[in-house]
């Protein structure tokens, strides 16, 4: 009787090894199986050109976002991943970030505002206050904006 449990412990275990190193085996030559490339530099690459560089590669383009850039004209790259010189498989993901160019601010009217408020605003959107000068003029309370360059609404980069 115990030889009996024995033997069928001992095929129950060969079994099992033998379908875990069949599994293996096949994982295995269907992961090598799949052809990798390499990731091409994308970066400051114009969008379009991306996308025709990494069709060609049987690769596929994955949109993250879009920011603002002061070095990177807009519709171009600004970061990807994985990174150039990457080693991946066909059909797999390239993430990619857009640049939407240089961010345009319209300057608000600050003409007739308490100057300390005019200088919040202008903080506030990112610029920075250049020269002030005081001058009298009959029409508009001291401590308060009586012009402004850029003027009003000019778009500003």
């Amino acid at each position: 009787m115990i030889k009996r449990a024995v033997k069928i412990a001992t095929l129950l275990v060969a079994f099992l090894a033998i379908t875990a190193a069949s599994a293996y085996l096949a994982l295995t030559l269907i992961i090598k199986s799949e052809e990798t490339v390499i990731v091409p530099e994308l970066v400051g690459k114009e969008v379009v050109y991306a996308l025709e560089l990494l069709t060609g590669l049987e690769l596929d383009i994955k949109v993250e976002g879009s920011e603002y850039s002061t070095r990177v004209p807009r519709h171009h790259v600004i970061f990807q991943q994985p990174a150039a010189g990457s080693q991946i498989k066909k059909g797999r993901d390239v993430k990619i970030v857009l640049s939407k160019g240089l961010q345009t601010i319209i300057l608000r009217d600050l003409k007739g505002l308490p100057t300390l408020q005019a200088r919040a605003i202008v903080a506030d959107e990112g610029l920075c206050t250049g020269g002030v000068a005081s001058s009298f003029h009959p029409s508009v309370d001291r401590g308060h904006v009586i012009a402004q360059y850029p003027f009003a609404r000019a778009a500003i980069e």
